[in-house]
């Protein structure tokens, strides 16, 4: 029962569930504006805001909140233990010029200005650590951050943080940020969750440069160049290199390069990344892209569940060299990549359309990309060619890492050069168009193995459908010919040239597959070759006939690890090396501080009175939920007052979000008893959805609160006086004296798991939810109870789960907890 306890924090912590883990009290809060910053989006607020930072670090730290406004800003210099809270409507906008100057590089000759320059940017922090950035507002370039080398008090980043630990990112939107949206270099622990990164208009949106023990989950990430990219440069003069990195959950897109890629600036090496759940909808260059330019090592990296649209390049693997990237340069590897479930469509954008490549390093000396596994991979290639087409050469360009660049290739599936140990099982190719291409080619190759692979044929049967040129050691086997061929069911036909057949072992599988789990996993092994032996390693090193564990029952896992194994039996080639990563957050990633909790409530979930009209649920599938509630109001003076339970002692950010059109009236807003802010007018001649900040107020009891609005007049072009109402949302930015609720006991009766915790909020409602796997959307959770605190804040809930039932997360939710 001790491992219940210990998974239980580890994900509440993770999730940042108000409610689910107990910190120390927050820091206080500094308004900017309450030293200076005016938030008219025209005069410098940047001294204002670096003057509240000041404040907040000479404080040793503390939150530094924006109210709605637009705040006009020149560079901004982070501290430690630092929490930058952009309220709704909050929106830092870059200024032309106050952009800090670059700082004295002596390396920069080793990569371009924007890699080499970190405070040229509009927010930047150096050797800091404990730093959050949350709330729903925004960071905008404003159009005047560059794409290119910056003008003297000019910038090109959006957000750089160099040498910083312990950063939270989460809920913010970056966009129009010039060369990066977010640039990280040699970061460690960071947590990006549910921010937007839009730079399809701009350039990079998101570059981890040397950083490590990183998670970015439920992102909508864009960029025009490069938008979820990895890379090791010698910015600081040291090749340091990313390990433990793992990207789940998100939508990626680039308009014009690469989606998801390593590189190209590669210097130090990777390993342990994990990229999984990703939607690609376009890349002008690879979906997925892995290169290595400058002597890095890439190792140990897993692919799955990925779906890719309009990427112009599906997959593309390239070991290259170049000497301008470090002082002493070199050939790098890529090795031990797994491919699972994988799918591309409309595989093409700008006219650009290339075939899924696999291509090593050929200079005299041949080095080959090695130990790659793809398993139910589905690829459909826009097609279109003869069979002429064949006698295409893809150019030989060491130096070069772009798809495009090296022609078109004589297959339109696959094609593979300078490689080995590559197997393909249960995996697919498709044309759009008819195209007499071969499927595959693959050229100077050793032990290929393609096992229940299908593929389109072309109307023309001129040509083969699997060429192995140069290749020691092919096999196929139930290989065919899909619906879309002359002969649908066929074998594929095979031509070799100076090539030699042979018995390849068939690459064990793992059961339960990698990914992020909350407790002990047992893992099971398995090749589709009976009888085979396998080894296994958990060591970093790659298994071999001699070298690694034999296999024999399954293999316990409890921490973070990166499982490679491969198969052997006599007679036979042994099989390709297969990688699987196991991760367990809490037990390698060292958790940065939560941001600000935010409860939101439900207007129609409320208990409220009304005076002289009527309040009627309105359904609007625009709002999470469906709902919105309305008072029917035909005249001043109506009112509806809303009962928030259960508010804790504390100081909030308080907003509210309505719907606005042409039968609305002009309301007030009033907190027990007292008129915030100005009247709002809720007439809008079309529908909109904003969202109103009423500014900061502190509770010094635990208690319940109202909300009043009353109309008090009408916009001369309204049909009505209706006033709306979505939701109510408090920001706790400062918390009175109680900590949030925490679990004080767990224990097992039978086969049912006890929890139970204190500290609650009176009669607030929480959810339980619970999953096994981490990396799913909270929103995949099932609700296993759903509960309120009894009148001293206590709460215990029973999941009887029956035997056999797998270790599960559980995640503690206050009712209708918006952020990530």
């Amino acid at each position: 029962m001790k491992e219940f306890f210990k998974v239980y924090f580890t994900v509440a912590i993770l999730y940042f569930a108000t409610g689910s883990f107990g910190f120390a009290q927050t820091p206080p809060t500094f308004n900017v504006k309450n030293y200076g910053a005016t938030g008219n989006g025209s005069t410098l607020d940047s001294p204002a805001v670096n003057a509240a930072i000041a404040a907040a670090g000479a404080a040793g730290g503390g939150t530094v909140t924006f109210p709605a406004g637009n705040y006009f800003c020149g560079s901004i210099h982070l501290t430690n233990n630092l929490t930058l809270y952009l309220s709704n409507n909050a929106v830092i906008l870059a200024a032309i010029t106050n952009i800090d100057p670059v700082e004295v590089n002596v390396y920069s000759n080793y990569q371009d200005y924007g890699h080499s320059y970190f405070h040229d940017s509009l927010i930047w922090g150096e050797n800091l650590t404990n730093l959050a950035f949350a709330g729903p507002g925004e960071i905008n370039g404003n159009n005047n951050l560059t794409t290119g080398t910056p003008a003297p008090g000019q910038g090109d980043k959006a957000l750089c943080l160099v040498l910083c630990s312990n950063v939270v990112i989460t809920g913010i939107t970056i966009t129009r940020g010039g060369h990066f949206g977010i640039l990280t270099d040699a970061c460690s622990n960071l947590w990006v969750s549910g921010a937007q990164i839009l730079e399809s208009n701009a350039r990079d949106a998101f570059d981890l440069i040397d950083s490590s023990y990183v998670i970015v989950t439920n992102c909508n990430i864009q960029g025009s160049d490069d938008a979820m990219c990895l890379k090791s440069d010698y910015a600081l003069g040291l090749k340091i290199g990313c390990q433990n990195i793992h990207i789940v959950n998100c939508q990626i897109s680039s308009t014009e390069n690469n989606a998801l890629q390593f590189g190209s600036e590669t210097v130090g090496p990777f390993q342990d990344v994990t990229w999984a759940n990703i939607g690609i909808n376009g890349a002008g260059k690879a979906g997925i892209g892995i290169t290595t330019q400058d002597g890095s090592v890439i190792d140990g990296v897993t692919y799955d569940n990925i779906n890719m649209t309009n990427c112009a390049c599906p997959i593309f693997l390239k070991l290259g060299y170049r000497t301008s990237g470090s002082p002493n340069p070199s050939v790098g590897r890529i090795q031990n990549i797994s491919f699972n479930n994988v799918t591309a469509v409309q595989s093409t954008l700008f006219g650009h359309t290339n075939t899924a490549t696999i291509n090593g390093y050929s200079n005299g000396t041949n080095i080959p990309i090695e130990n790659i596994t793809f398993n139910n991979v589905k690829l459909s290639i826009p097609g279109g060619l003869p069979a002429t087409a064949i006698t295409n050469v893809p150019v030989e360009n060491n130096s070069d890492y772009v798809p495009n660049d090296m022609g078109l290739r004589p297959s339109y599936g696959w094609y593979v050069r300078y490689a080995g140990n590559i197997s393909f099982t249960n995996c697919q190719v498709h044309f759009d168009n008819n195209d007499d291409r071969p499927a595959v080619i693959t050229d100077t190759t050793t032990n290929i193995l393609f096992e229940n692979f299908s593929a389109d044929v072309g109307s023309n049967d001129t040509n083969y459908d699997l060429g192995f040129l140069q290749t020691l050691n092919f096999e196929t086997t139930s290989t065919s010919a899909t619906a879309n061929a002359p002969s649908p069911g066929a074998a594929l036909r095979i031509f070799t040239d100076n090539a030699t057949s042979a018995l390849i072992v068939s690459p064990p599988y793992f059961d339960p597959g990698d990914g992020i789990y909350a407790a002990t996993q047992s893992v099971a092994m398995a090749s589709g070759t009976t009888g085979a032996t396998i080894r296994y390693t958990t060591d970093g090193t790659t298994p071999t006939s001699t070298n690694g564990l034999i296999y024999s029952a399954p293999v316990t896992i409890n921490a973070e690890t990166v499982l490679r194994a491969s198969a052997y039996t006599n007679g036979m080639v042994a099989s390709a090396v297969n990688t699987a990563i196991y991760n367990f957050p809490g037990t390698s990633l060292v958790l940065p501080p939560s941001p600000p909790p935010v409860f939101a409530f439900q207007a129609e979930d409320l208990s409220y009175l009304t005076n002289g009209a009527p309040a009627v649920l309105q359904n609007d599938d625009t709002y999470p939920g469906g709902h919105w509630l309305a008072l029917e109001a035909t005249a001043t003076n109506q009112w509806i007052e809303y009962m928030i339970p259960g508010i804790a002692a504390g100081t909030y950010d308080i907003q509210m979000a309505w719907k606005g059109n042409t039968e609305r009236g002009i309301i007030t807003f009033a907190l027990d008893g007292t008129v915030l802010g100005t009247p709002l007018d809720q007439y809008s001649p079309e529908q909109t959805y904003p969202t109103t900040d009423y500014g900061m107020v502190t509770f010094t009891n635990n208690d319940s609160h109202t909300i009043l609005l009353t109309v008090v007049g009408e916009n001369t072009a309204a049909t009505g006086d209706w006033i709306s109402t979505y939701q109510y949302l408090f920001t706790q930015l400062q918390t009175g004296l109680p900590q949030p609720p925490r679990i004080s006991g767990v224990a097992m009766s039978g086969d049912s798991l006890i929890l139970s915790g204190n500290n609650g909020i009176q009669s607030a409602t929480y959810y339980v939810l619970a999953s096994t796997n981490l990396a799913l959307p909270a929103a995949s959770w099932n609700v296993i109870t759903t509960n309120i605190f009894d009148a001293n804040g206590n709460f215990i809930f029973t999941n009887t789960s029956g035997t056999g039932v797998p270790d599960q997360f559980y995640l503690l939710k206050y009712q209708l907890l918006e952020l990530p």
